[in-house]
């Protein structure tokens, strides 16, 4: 250790009755510094962090040892070290957590607080007990995390045999915590905690320590073994049989990578800090020595190693846990019953018959899977049946995969009623799943470095199958209730979970996944002996798995050349049917918070409304004019229904003549609006919010004297509003009126807005709406979450000729905050007229789509003044 850090120094300081208060916390404090920047300089030239750990808690050690002798004139009492610091596995911020163990405890009671104190005012961050042996004891027995701080504590310095008593109530013959209920108990707090992650390792922003694969789930197996066997580290596993010397390897080197990454963020943001966030992930890239490639940014190679470290522990803690469940319990019941000649059923638990039955027979390692299906009491694998897969991954090669039985094998495990999803999982947690399809080994632990995907491409894979799966289950039809129905229709669900198997196999390419990908499902399902049909839909489903969302989020839904295009895409119900319940799955399975309301209603209406043009309804119009003539019957037979006669309204249906009104909106929604707005005077401004539509999202109507631009306005006060524009629509009526409709939500819930903001949003609303001008964009606060401010993402504009009279404009930019007033206000500025919009964000990127003309409702056909509306858009989003 260096000699600049000088311990002895700072004790004489501490000593020294005539140095104040102050000279002692700034010595301490100083050779707390010291160390640090000694420990982060070891660090960067590449000393192992296993020791850097034990070295700061020998520091540490050190400097309480003797402030303990200086201070705590108890000699009945005992300091310990309890936590990561008992454990000899201090990071440079972590807490330092220290149990006082006494007798009589309130005779010493302010010298005790005066040490903690001292070590507060030196910048420690102490968590700490108090406590006599027998509050120990019974504290202990009320709360498994405090006996488990008992199990682990270390004898720094004080009476010894205080910390000998704590020893002794882990003895073979105590009845404290039995091994039994100790497990449990662990057991139990790890599931709920890994509950709180959403029981997965992918994690946008991973917690090191705490996440499913994380540090915690090593050192609970480290707590059980310790508990049962006395073990003093898990390598003393491997010396009784528990654990073998190759799986030792496995978990000490994630346990290294694990620790190397939460030193590596202390490092870098200088504080305790166990999560892993966006803003770091790169640094520590480059710091692991990590660069860009042509394949994959240095961060995503990364997160993949990151990933693939995390998915070992897991794999670990379930063989070793497992394993221990067994030891601890097999004995209550003893049920063993064999299922064939490669398997029995061992308390619930299948397991194989004999030791070389996969050496023997290659085929039961998919047979296995097909058992856990079909028998639903079989709880899961025994760990000795887990590690026989593992140990013989190897045997499932070409010649494995060009067997027909084997082939036959696999697609049965999709053809099964039930247990399909929770086979997969298995199947990839064991790596049978990326043995059998090399393909999808490649993209195991692919992380995509972008919010809107959550999840690595291989857990969103598995996540998709089990959507799909949940689809056909009646118990779960209350979640996609349409999507259950649609479900039902199928009679061949593989060829679903199939294309789900494979709609991301090719990302991570160079090239468009969707079409590299189709590729591969046709070459698997020919090799698999599929049929044409089967075949050629699994492929189709693969390459057009990114064009049902595409054209619900980004299209005008109401335009009828939208639906008989993508009615002439799938052409038929089936290829429908299949294509939504994929694209449900698929974008449901991207991240948690991704599905709402809103998109639910747009998935329907493209549903609903290619179902309709599919099967031929003459109801079904072939162009705007014909569905605006439909549109005003259907609309005109409601308002009849309500006493509401045509010379009523006429004069307002008339004004509306040369627009989409009709055409844009559903006859409900007509008769809705026209009972709304028919007898408002035109000398005011009218403004309508209802929190809740059968849309998914809340409504704002604008009835207004003729007003261009006034999306600008609207877009900013409702982004002040922290809401989220998702549809907007613009209507100049001939007698010089403006209608506004426009969809949006909550931005914090992504839902209806809650009804006790309604006066807040209308009045904010009517008072920008009077405003000559739009408030300044540059006072806004548009500080984007750290998140989203870390991605580079460049702006694309785009311009497309959608007829004489409107142009389609697309934009694809960061999703910075007040991104549709700055548009808004970049078509003010240069006289754009807005007739639509629909806005849709994809993580930390909005590619939102514009119907547009000028003030003549001429459509933006001159280059050069697309090129300044471009120049316009790029200065107001940069700004």
């Amino acid at each position: 250790m260096s000699e600049a850090i000088n311990i002895p120094s700072f004790i004489v300081t501490l000593d020294n009755k005539e140095s104040t208060h102050a000279e002692k916390l700034s010595a301490g404090r100083n050779v707390l510094k010291t160390f640090t920047d000694y420990q982060f300089q070891r660090y960067e030239q590449g000393a192992a962090v296993a020791e850097l750990l034990k070295e700061r808690s020998t520091f540490i050690d050190q400097i309480l040892k003797k402030m303990w002798q200086l201070m705590i004139n108890n000699e009945n009492s005992a300091l310990l070290a309890v936590g990561g610091y008992g454990r000899g596995e201090l990071h440079p911020y972590s807490d330092i957590d220290l149990l006082i163990i006494c007798d009589n405890c309130e005779e010493s009671c302010d010298e005790f607080s005066q040490f903690i104190t001292f070590l507060w005012d030196l910048g420690f961050d102490v968590g700490h007990a108090i406590r006599s042996f027998d509050e120990c004891y019974e504290t202990g027995l009320e709360d498994v995390t405090i006996a488990t701080n008992l199990l682990e504590a270390r004898w720094i310095t004080g009476n010894y045999e205080q910390f000998e008593r704590l020893q002794q109530l882990w003895n073979k013959s105590s009845n404290y915590w039995p091994s039994r209920a100790f497990f449990e108990a662990k057991f139990d707090e790890q599931t709920r905690r890994h509950k709180r992650f959403n029981d997965t390792i992918y994690q946008l922003e991973p917690n090191i320590k705490e996440s499913p694969g994380g540090l915690r789930d090593i050192q609970n197996i480290f707590w059980v073994a310790k508990r049962h066997f006395n073990a003093h580290s898990i390598n003393e596993l491997v010396q009784r049989n528990f654990l073998s010397p190759e799986e030792f390897v496995e978990i000490e080197a994630a346990s290294k990578y694990l620790n190397r990454i939460r030193f590596a963020l202390q490092h870098q943001k200088k504080r305790r800090e166990d999560r892993l966030q966006f803003d770091l992930q790169q640094n520590i890239a480059e710091s692991f020595g990590y660069e860009d490639n042509s394949e994959k940014m240095a961060v995503e190679q990364f997160m993949s190693g990151y990933y693939r470290n995390v998915q070992t522990v897991v794999k670990m803690n379930e063989i070793l846990m497992q394993h221990f469940r067994e030891i601890l319990f097999d004995d209550e019941s003893g049920f063993e019953k064999p299922i064939n000649s490669h398997f029995k059923n061992v308390n619930n638990y299948l397991d194989i018959s004999h030791p070389r039955v996969f050496e023997k027979n290659p085929t039961a390692l998919l047979e296995a899977f097909i058992i856990l299906e079909s028998l639903p009491e079989l709880q899961g694998l025994r760990s000795n049946a887990i590690r026989s897969i593992r140990d013989h991954l190897h045997l499932i090669n070409d010649s494995f995969r060009n067997d027909p039985i084997n082939k036959a094998l696999f697609l049965e495990i999709f053809r099964q009623p039930s247990g399909v999803n929770a086979a997969v999982k298995r199947m990839h947690g064991y790596g049978v799943l990326g043995a059998y399809l090399p393909v999808f080994k490649k993209i195991t632990g692919l992380m995509q470095f972008n919010i809107f995907h959550a999840y690595t491409v291989d857990d969103h894979t598995i996540l998709v199958i089990r959507n799909l799966r949940r689809f056909f289950v009646d118990e779960f039809a209350y979640e996609f209730p349409t999507a259950h129905q649609v479900a039902k229709k199928l009679c061949k669900p593989e060829v679903l979970f199939l294309a789900g198997l494979f709609h991301d196999i090719a990302k991570g390419r160079n090239g468009d996944h969707e079409i590299l990908g189709a590729v591969d499902a046709l070459e698997f399902a020919e090799h698999h002996n599929l049929s044409k049909k089967d075949a050629d839909m699994i492929s189709w489903l693969v390459r057009r798995h990114l064009d049902f969302s595409g054209i619900a989020q980004k299209k005008d839904l109401s335009d009828p050349k939208v639906i008989q295009y993508f009615a002439k895409l799938v052409g038929d119900q089936q290829h429908l049917d299949y294509l939504y319940l994929l694209t449900v799955a698929d974008v449901c399975a991207t991240s948690p918070d991704v599905w709402n309301d809103w998109k639910n209603s747009l998935f329907l209406e493209l549903y609903n409304e290619t179902t309709k043009v599919l099967a031929l309804n003459i109801n079904s119009p072939k162009d705007r004019e014909n569905k605006a003539l439909q549109t005003q019957e259907k609309a005109r037979e409601i308002l009849a229904k309500r006493d509401i006669s045509t010379a009523q309204f006429n004069a307002l249906w008339s004004s509306f003549s040369d627009t989409d009104f009709f055409s844009r909106q559903t006859p409900p929604e007509v008769a809705r609006m026209t009972k709304l707005l028919y007898q408002l005077p035109h000398d005011d401004n009218h403004v309508f919010l209802r929190e809740q539509t059968n849309r998914g999202a809340s409504e704002l109507i604008i009835y207004m004297p003729d007003r261009d631009f006034l999306f600008a306005h609207i877009a900013y006060v409702l982004d002040r509003l922290n809401t989220d524009v998702v549809e907007a629509r613009v209507f100049g009526s001939n007698d010089k009126m403006t209608l506004v409709v426009l969809y949006f939500l909550d931005r914090d819930t992504q839902n209806y807005i809650e009804a006790q903001r309604h006066e807040e949003i209308l009045q904010s609303v009517k008072y920008q709406i009077e405003q000559d001008e739009i408030g300044d964009l540059e006072q806004r606060q548009q500080i984007a979450s750290r998140r989203i401010r870390h991605f580079e993402t460049p702006t694309e504009i785009e311009f497309d000729q959608i007829n004489d009279g409107i142009t389609e404009l697309s934009i694809s930019t960061k999703d910075i905050s007040g991104l549709l007033a700055r548009i808004g206000c970049a078509l003010k500025s240069e006289n754009i007229r807005l007739h639509d919009a629909k806005i849709h964000t994809v993580g930390e990127k909005a590619e939102d789509v514009f119907l547009i003309s000028d003030t003549d409702n001429h459509a933006i056909k001159s280059k050069e003044r697309q090129q300044r509306l471009t120049e316009k858009l790029l200065e107001m989003i940069n700004k």
